[in-house]
């Protein structure tokens, strides 16, 4: 379904679905459909009615599961309509729809495994159900944040709801199961189109939806599993996470300006400035250049998932990697600032060589 929606927005789509390429973090030079979240809601929405009509036990839990998202992905549409939407309103319709999970399907977190703060959010439901909240707009704000090359966003979405498919396997949560394939399904369906040629973008409303499944989903599973760690959807989404921790710090106490501001020295700018374009920049297709960012990005979420996955139940275990995580990720970006990428990361002379053939 997602991607029968995205070609028959790419083929129909009027200029008001089209992306501008103007601006800090664009980096595409060609026309590309703006609003690919909105293939991937109405493939979700269908979904429901398959269950529906398949008489699956948990229709009804799917069905208010994906209504929930309906606020935040429509902050986020309207923004990639209208280009109005600024990201405080878009952080605001995060905590709706925060708030509308709770409404509807009765979750909030009331353990994070931090034994002192786990004692305040169990004992004091307004702080756990508005701390929730908070998180899952702040998750669906970290996605967003790193939505800036063909494949990225949803490849790392693809590898974050493979392993909540897998884990929800293991405690035998079928419902959990179910939606977190469905969701990998409808990503393929719009990763066919996105990369490597970037027909259709995610936007701002497609980022801020997968951010918040991706959330929402961990809340789920941390809260129906006891035995499941609250560190584990933390790992799992730590690269966006501490990307959008990292950027807050880095705008407001190095470079003395708002952290709402958009920058283009993101790690994945980085990335694509002074690995991608320095070396490739004139013997290879710009979207090309743009796709061949997102494998860097890749690997980084490959070194949260594999460990989150090995050590699902394991608290102490996935803090350490937590730690490890955000100490290798900030020894990077500051190598790769400064000029002195390490050498793992650098291409092969070998493959420059043969692209200048």
């Amino acid at each position: 379904m997602a991607f029968l929606f995205c070609y028959l927005l790419i083929k129909n789509a009027g200029k008001a679905f089209l992306d501008c390429n103007e601006g800090v973090q664009k980096f595409h030079q060609w026309n590309a459909i703006r609003v690919g979240g909105l293939p991937i809601i109405l493939s979700l929405f269908a979904t429901s009615v398959a269950f529906f009509i398949g008489k699956k036990d948990f229709t009804s839990l799917h069905f208010f599961f994906i209504l929930s998202t309906f606020p935040v992905f429509l902050g986020g549409f309207i923004e990639d309509l209208t280009k109005k939407v600024g990201p405080k309103q878009r952080l605001l319709g995060g905590m709706v729809s925060g708030l509308l999970a709770y409404f509807l399907l009765d979750i909030h977190l009331n353990r994070v495994d931090i034994p002192a703060f786990d004692w305040i959010i169990s004992n004091f439901l307004l702080f756990s159900v508005i701390f929730t909240a908070f998180a899952l707009a702040g998750v669906s704000n970290a996605v967003n944040i790193i939505d800036g090359f063909n494949g990225l966003a949803s490849g790392v979405s693809i590898m974050v709801f493979l392993a909540y498919s897998y884990v929800s396997y293991l405690v035998g949560d079928y419902f959990l199961l179910y939606t977190s394939l469905t969701i990998v399904g409808a990503m393929l369906g719009f990763f066919f189109w996105n990369f490597p040629f970037g027909y259709i973008f995610l936007g701002d409303g497609g980022a801020y939806l997968l951010g918040f499944l991706a959330g929402l989903t961990g809340v789920l599973l941390v809260e129906r599993h006891q035995e499941v760690s609250a560190w584990f959807p933390f790992l799992l989404l730590i690269y966006p996470i501490y990307e959008t921790l990292f950027s807050i710090v880095r705008r407001k106490f190095l470079r003395s300006y708002s952290p709402f501001e958009p920058d283009a020295i993101h790690f994945h700018t980085l990335i694509h400035r002074r690995l991608i374009k320095l070396n490739l920049g004139n013997k290879l297709p710009y979207f090309l250049l743009n796709s061949l960012t997102s494998p860097y990005l890749w690997f980084m979420q490959i070194l949260c998932t594999i460990p989150a996955l090995l050590f699902w139940n394991k608290t102490y275990i996935l803090m350490i990697f937590s730690i490890l995580y955000i100490l290798f990720y900030t020894w990077l970006y500051f190598r790769i600032i400064r000029f002195k990428t390490p050498s793992f990361m650098q291409i092969p002379v070998k493959t420059i060589e043969r692209f200048k053939d």
